[in-house]
């Protein structure tokens, strides 16, 4: 860990610690605070002398001079450990200004990435606008129309009923939904009691986040063996606060699209049954019109079945088994399960190479033996639908030396191992790469696989490695770099995935409670969201379960870098 991103999580553990009201946002009473008369250029630039009275915290302080804590806290390292009467504190005068992730004003116009084939007719066509409407808003046009350009494409308030695109960046991809599908699972679920998600657009909302800071173990810490390595913290709270500095800067986002909003952060693990229990008896929980979190199944659970009495929406960010869909239609959860990554997998390999030779391995291991059917299921039923003949269906062969018996030497070996087996993976491949210059091999395999470390990289490029994932991050992305940029600046280190994900869900939900108010969850099947590192398209089925996340990307290495397949 580095010594920024180290600095970072103290001061953020530290800020939950110090601040313990449950409302982020809320402090408690300090003494008055009144702007310094004294300032100072240090280095080039220029800073206000605030002296800290009595009564006063850093908290406040930072609210005051509108300064977020960890500026103050970088500019004046001894505040870290606590502020007391009399220090001198510098602040900066004139706060850098960084590239934001800009909110887009979609009563003006939406963006289009010009893709490879596209030409202004079409473009023009495809958004119900003309020629002359395009080149007005985008004059660099007359240079001529370039791939990968963005154009400003006009919007109309009146949008199709059946479909709302909510996105992060940019880019709006609409795609339809049949509405006779979910005036049916309205319907159904009416029948069996639900409210079908009565709600009401309100001036503010109350948005709860369940997140395992483990605040009391981080202020037990010592800074010092921190900053040396000797001690870190623990891989819960590294996540959860990478995950709630995506948060906060998606909330700082929807700020300026006049989002307003009480935030309650609750620091509880899925471990602690006795905090859990304590949280769910605190009173604002059933004014709550949102939750986020916990992050983990164990924990999850009863937080959903709480939010299912009291009829509050609730995410679950990481958990991907979909059990926590059963019987509670409040829950929505955006991590696809294993079983229907394959699935989505097999959509994808009969898409792209229905009339190659398909072999699908079967490595005897009877825990997995729900992929292997899933993909065998779907695969044969989408091929038997493109009118392949039975003969050409998937064919199935039992290890790596049955599937070498199998190989074509005129078309697409298409190989697909859905294993989470370590060891025969990993010989498996290496067996398969020896037949690389015999053979065309394209291989199918799991998520998991990248975390393997004994998989040789040269293998997989060799082999077209394809898996199934449920986020990717494209660093060309232009609203991607903005967003590095700025959490580079509110965080001085660099974001992980779970900060891109934190930002995702934050963004995707509470703009959805923004639009339509605390009963958007009946207009979730409806909604498709393309973020910074996900994609999400809910569906929800049957009428009492959860809402299910839909979207599997399909990565490939090629050229030894993994890439967007679909």
């Amino acid at each position: 860990m580095n010594l920024l991103r180290t600095i970072s999580i103290f001061i953020t553990a530290l800020y939950f610690i110090l601040g313990s009201s449950p409302v982020f946002g809320q402090e408690k009473e300090s003494a008055d605070i009144h702007k310094t008369r004294s300032s100072a250029t240090i280095n080039g630039q220029k800073y206000y002398l605030h002296t800290v009275e009595k009564g006063q915290t850093l908290f406040a302080i930072a609210k005051f001079y509108n300064r977020d804590i960890n500026d103050i806290v970088i500019d004046n390292p001894e505040a870290i450990d606590g502020i007391k009467p009399g220090q001198i504190l510098k602040i900066l005068i004139n706060k850098k200004k960084v590239n934001e992730i800009s909110a887009i004003d979609t009563t003006n116009f939406i963006l289009h990435k010009v893709e490879k084939g596209q030409t202004l007719y079409s473009i023009g066509r495809q958004h119900s606008t003309s020629i002359d409407k395009l080149k007005v808003l985008n004059p660099e046009l007359k240079d001529g129309l370039k791939v990968g350009q963005c154009l400003k494409i006009p919007s109309f308030k009146k949008t199709d009923p059946a479909v709302n695109t909510v996105s992060s960046n940019p880019i709006v991809n609409a795609t339809s939904t049949a509405v006779g599908i979910v005036d049916t699972v309205a319907a159904d679920r009416n029948s069996l009691g639900y409210n079908n998600y009565q709600g009401e657009k309100k001036d503010e909302y109350n948005i709860a986040f369940f997140l395992p800071f483990h605040a009391d173990e981080a202020n037990a810490m010592d800074v010092e063996k921190i900053i040396k390595g000797d001690q870190q913290f623990s891989n819960k709270t590294n996540v959860a606060l990478q995950f709630y500095e995506g948060a906060l800067l998606a909330i700082d986002s929807l700020k300026k699209l006049h989002l307003n909003a009480k935030i309650f952060v609750y620091d509880i693990d899925d471990k602690d049954s006795a905090v859990m229990a304590n949280v769910l008896k605190k009173p604002e929980l059933a004014s709550m019109d949102l939750m986020i979190g916990p992050l983990y199944g164990s924990g999850f659970v009863p937080v959903a079945n709480y939010a299912k009495e009291h009829n509050i929406a609730i995410v679950s960010p990481f958990t991907q088994v979909n059990k926590i869909l059963f019987n509670n239609p409040y829950v929505s959860k955006v991590s696809a399960s294993v079983t229907l990554q394959v699935e989505q997998m097999a959509h994808f390999v009969v898409d792209s190479f229905k009339t190659q030779n398909i072999i699908l391995v079967n490595n005897g291991n009877a825990k997995e033996v729900t992929f292997f059917n899933a993909f065998r299921n779907t695969a044969n039923a989408d091929l038997l639908k493109a009118g392949v003949s039975p003969a050409d269906s998937v064919r199935i062969a039992f290890g790596s030396g049955n599937t070498q018996s199998m190989l074509s030497t005129t078309k697409v070996n298409v190989i697909i191992l859905p294993s989470n087996n370590q060891s025969y993976v990993t010989e498996f491949i290496s067996n398969l790469n020896g037949l690389k210059d015999r053979y065309k091999i394209v291989l199918f395999g799991l998520q998991n696989w990248i975390n393997y470390d004994n998989l040789d990289f040269e293998y997989l490029n060799n082999l077209s490695l394809h898996i199934p994932s449920n986020t990717f991050i494209d660093y060309h992305d232009l609203s991607t770099q903005s967003f590095i940029k700025n959490y580079r600046a509110h965080y001085r280190t660099e974001p992980e995935l779970f900060s891109f994900q934190g930002f995702d869900v934050t963004y995707c939900f509470i703009s959805m409670l923004q639009s339509n108010g605390s009963g958007f969850l009946k207009d979730l099947a409806n909604t498709n969201y393309k973020g910074m590192g996900s994609q999400y398209s809910f569906s929800q089925f049957p009428a009492d379960s959860g809402f299910e996340n839909k979207f599997v990307y399909i990565l490939k290495y090629q050229d030894y870098q993994l890439i967007k397949a679909n």
